[in-house]
């Protein structure tokens, strides 16, 4: 839902919950994080224990992690030897890996009052087909301040027409996300930045190849609602009734009817199966929580990828 978006930066069509600030153009990584709100400062505090006379007394060990905008706001409590990223160090990464000034973010901004910041870079090189269709390759950059969240890379595809976002795990030696401990070090940085950028290719290309392999492959609506079932299973309740899930429901609808939904290019194929997956996904999921699933990732995803290339 939107209120998990704290700021947000976008260029393109209006998001559906109309938040954020829209931009003329494309913007580098270091406008970005301007543009979304994310030049503020994390602030380690010292934690104190009130006691019943009212007083505080100091907590050994430990820091608060607040916001130099809003230091109302406690984004954790981590240990005192936890070292501090700033939003622009962290997202650096993202402007090491496509050159600094160069003008690809789409998207940026901040969750959860700022636990967890993000930039959302666009690799046009990286795109690709299926069926007439073309499918935008992205990069997301996202760190935390949760204490727990590293510095990362996840790699998301998403078909343009619906905007649905694609990204799942392959399998094999092919990742789809990478994740960093934050180092000031200049040339670490260009180091693990081309790094991600070498993964970034090979995962696109796998990607691509396996959605090519899975356009050819028909499916029938039964298969479909026996895949369907494996991913959202049928349940018995308190009462002992059977309970057939709403999105094990709705999935078989979106897939039975796709060719009426301007989709005939893919209806009834595997290709088309995993679309209406991700449909599903990203209709349960707007705004602020579509952007937390994409840098969670999806295990019904990679779930769904892995039956369609194994049956």
């Amino acid at each position: 839902m939107a209120h998990m978006i704290d700021t947000l930066a976008w260029h393109g069509e209006t998001p559906w919950h109309g938040l954020g600030r829209q931009l003329p153009k494309l913007a580098t990584v270091d406008e970005m994080i301007r543009f979304g709100g994310l030049d503020w400062q994390v602030v380690p505090r010292p934690l104190f224990q009130a006691d019943e006379a009212g007083t505080g007394a100091s907590v050994l060990g430990f820091k608060a992690l607040t916001r130099s905008d809003r230091p109302e706001v406690t984004l954790s409590v981590v240990s005192e030897s936890y070292g501090v990223v700033q939003n622009g160090e962290a997202l650096s990464l993202a402007a090491a890996a496509v050159g600094d000034g160069t003008a690809c973010a789409e998207v940026a901004g901040a969750l959860d009052e700022g636990r967890r910041v993000f930039v959302v870079l666009n690799l046009p090189a990286a795109g690709f087909d299926v069926a007439g269709e073309h499918v935008a390759s992205y990069v997301v950059c996202y760190a935390g301040h949760d204490g727990s969240t590293s510095v990362g890379f996840r790699f998301t595809p998403v078909r343009v027409v619906c905007q649905n976002t694609l990204s799942a795990a392959l399998g094999g030696a092919t990742p789809h996300e990478m994740t960093f401990r934050h180092t000031r070090n200049a040339a670490d940085r260009v180091a693990k930045a081309a790094e991600m950028v070498a993964t970034a290719r090979d995962y696109f290309g796998t990607f691509h190849a396996t959605a090519l392999h899975l356009v050819k492959q028909r499916m029938s609506l039964d298969t479909a609602a026996e895949f369907a079932e494996r991913l959202f299973p049928t349940y018995r309740n308190a009462a002992q009734e059977t309970v057939i899930p709403v999105n094990q429901r709705k999935l078989v609808e979106l897939f039975r009817f796709q060719g009426d939904r301007g989709d005939h290019k893919i209806a009834g194929t595997r290709w088309g199966f995993y679309n209406a997956v991700t449909a599903l996904l990203d209709h349960n999921a707007r705004g602020g929580r579509q952007m937390a699933r994409a840098l969670a990732g999806s295990e019904v995803r990679d779930r769904a990828v892995a039956m369609l290339l194994a049956a």
